[in-house]
């Protein structure tokens, strides 16, 4: 009888731990799963990918989504059955809002070469890999702008309607929220004499937007842009590289990162990225995007593998060569040759080397509010005539305000 109830009770036992097992998140060591957003870069990663797994044996498996949904999907990967081993976040509010999944890895090889003022660092542990520094502002057809149009606001101003005039568009816009909004509405925050001063006391209340010179210069800029340019609401991403491409658009509204984007078109003019001259700037907005981040939920010999794929990408020989050559990023690492740059990102070297940069005041606003409230204000912006420029910018501060409070 005694043997019967051992026996029963190994039986149960075994039961149990089978059915613990068969709730835990599905992983494998011998496999890690990257989840990215970055189109530009989908089919070179995708051969990165493919190297590394001759050289080590090691698989790696790649999930995508377009970067105005990444944030949601990133949500629902994390919570599911298999869930990804590396994934992107941005400095600031994201990584705060995913803290619990960051692991440390600074262990890893390539941290030796990240600079404190690019880190992603957390309770003193280092917990990411900057992809790139990027840098966004007027991307120049320079055979169809000259730098007199932009050395002013009155100068740019004169030049998108003398463009118009010519049956160019002058500045192309896209209707995906931060190639829409997002990213231009930087620039008045970013042009003033103290942009981490002045949204500290604007979050306390008491000060609007359209009372600053900063958003008028804006607020101007957005009805010459309705009125003189392509309506952005007609264009996608691909349309509006594709337009300026092929000498149909002077100026879009990007980033060094839409360089890629060109290669197809083969572009026979020269190019540059120049800052969006409001009250005379002249400065591009320079930051880290995106950071590396491995999963802190996965078991630790997936999460090493992680650090070792990232660790081959950014220090190996291979892996380098596909940073620049192939993904088209400007290093944030310090070991790695920038001499074979494109137009795009040689400007953003540049900038970032010699510090005329504006920062990226965004990463620091309410967290989607560029996707939920400031897209479709925009949107309404660009659909309703009668809706003038500073109504727009009251319209935008409403909802930030709005956003505090909740």
């Amino acid at each position: 009888m005694k043997k019967i109830v051992i026996v029963l009770l190994v039986a149960l036992l075994s039961v149990s731990l089978f059915a613990a097992g068969g709730s835990e998140k599905k992983t494998d060591a011998t496999k890690i799963i990257i989840f990215q957003s970055k189109v530009e870069i989908t089919d070179a990663l995708a051969r990165a990918a493919q190297d590394f797994s001759d050289e080590t044996g090691i698989r790696v498996e790649i999930w995508e989504t377009t970067g105005d949904d990444y944030r949601a999907q990133l949500r629902l990967k994390l919570a599911g059955d298999e869930v990804p081993t590396l994934f992107s976040v941005s400095k600031g509010a994201e990584a705060d809002m995913f803290k619990a999944y960051l692991a440390d890895i600074g262990a890893g090889a390539v941290q030796r070469y990240i600079a404190d003022s690019v880190a992603l660092k957390m309770d003193g542990k280092s917990v990411g890999v900057p992809y790139s520094v990027e840098g966004f502002g007027l991307v120049v057809d320079n055979g169809l702008v000259t730098d007199a149009d932009l050395a002013s606001q009155r100068a740019f101003f004169n030049a998108i309607k003398s463009l118009s005039s010519k049956g160019v568009n002058p500045l192309g816009l896209s209707q995906e929220s931060y190639f829409l909004i997002g990213h231009l509405l930087n620039t008045p925050f970013a042009i003033m004499s103290d942009p981490q001063a002045f949204r500290a006391e604007y979050e306390l209340g008491g000060v609007r937007l359209a009372d600053q010179k900063e958003f008028q210069a804006f607020a101007q800029m957005m009805e010459l842009i309705r009125q003189y340019c392509v309506n952005p609401m007609e264009i996608n991403y691909d349309r509006s590289c594709g337009d300026f491409a092929t000498g149909k658009t002077a100026m879009i509204h990007q980033g060094n990162w839409c360089y890629g984007m060109f290669k197809d078109y083969a572009p026979s003019f020269d190019m540059s990225l120049r800052g969006v001259p409001l009250l005379g700037n002249q400065k591009v907005s320079v930051s880290v995007p995106y950071y590396w981040v491995v999963n802190s939920q996965v078991p630790a010999a997936q999460q090493e593998v992680a650090v070792k794929f990232l660790d081959w990408l950014y220090t190996s020989e291979r892996g380098m060569s596909y940073i620049v050559d192939q993904f088209g990023f400007v290093p944030a690492t310090s070991n790695i040759p920038t001499d074979s740059l494109d137009p795009l990102s040689a400007d953003v070297a540049k900038a970032a080397g010699s510090g005329n940069t504006l920062p990226w005041t965004f990463n620091e606003w309410p967290m989607n509010i560029i996707d939920t409230d400031f897209a479709p204000i925009t949107q309404k912006f660009f659909t309703t005539p009668s809706m003038s420029g500073l109504d727009f910018v009251k319209q935008l501060d409403d909802a930030y305000q709005t956003r505090l409070k909740k």
